[in-house]
């Protein structure tokens, strides 16, 4: 493990989950929590995603914020042999579905808002990991960002 000084910003880690809360939050106050028929099942393996990337992290590990804890150990099984960041990819399994099946301008503002936010989390997580684990690097060339063969 690296023992460098991360240069992390707490102030901009918690700005960036802050805009995560209120945006899920007006997605699920602007309609209904489930969406129908294909869109319930991807929400559905959204949940298991998540659910499945937390056992992986095990639940006393996981940070709400990008910042690495002290004591964090580089994940390389699970959801995480195939996918470096599938809590974010949970969240859009979830959240797609929503905004799809019951449309509005709204949604689709907030929705979008929702996603840049998330990708610029995912960058400045990247960016604090690469410091803290010196294989990072290494496993960032044998796995996706995001979606599974695409990102």
């Amino acid at each position: 493990m690296n023992v460098k000084r991360l240069s992390s910003n707490l102030l901009f880690s918690y700005a960036l989950v802050l805009i995560q809360f209120l945006t899920l939050g007006a997605l699920l106050l602007t309609g209904s929590l489930f969406a129908n028929g294909v869109g319930l099942v991807v929400q559905i393996l959204g949940v298991l995603l998540g659910l499945w990337s937390l056992h992986t992290m095990h639940w006393g590990k996981f940070n709400i914020t990008p910042d690495p804890r002290p004591d964090a150990m580089l994940v390389q099984v699970g959801p995480y042999a195939f996918i470096r960041h599938p809590m974010y990819l949970s969240i859009g399994l979830f959240f797609v579905p929503l905004v799809i099946s019951e449309p509005t301008v709204e949604r689709w503002v907030i929705l979008m808002m929702l996603c840049v936010d998330l990708l610029i989390k995912l960058h400045y997580e990247e960016q604090l990991l690469r410091q803290k684990f010196e294989h990072y690097a290494h496993y960032s060339t044998k796995t996706h960002k995001l979606i599974p063969f695409v990102f």
